[in-house]
């Protein structure tokens, strides 16, 4: 018997588990799932502003102007 590690996102690992469910000769087909090492408050902060970057409502600024 051989053993097949593989990691994933949330979204994609369901279809995963799937897959490897009807493959001939896989048995007993688990899936761990870590908790994140960051705060949830920090990822929600990053997910918001990656949102509103995608939205266009960010502002930039040149590197010469950030120090003025």
């Amino acid at each position: 018997m051989s053993t097949i590690t593989i990691e994933g996102d949330e979204k994609h690992i369901s279809f995963g588990k799937t897959l490897l469910e009807h493959l001939k000769g896989v048995r007993n087909v688990t899936v761990q799932h870590e908790d994140s090492p960051y705060n949830p408050d920090f990822v929600k902060s990053v997910q918001e502003g990656k949102a509103e970057y995608n939205r266009g409502e960010s502002t930039t600024m040149s590197v010469e102007d950030l120090w003025k």
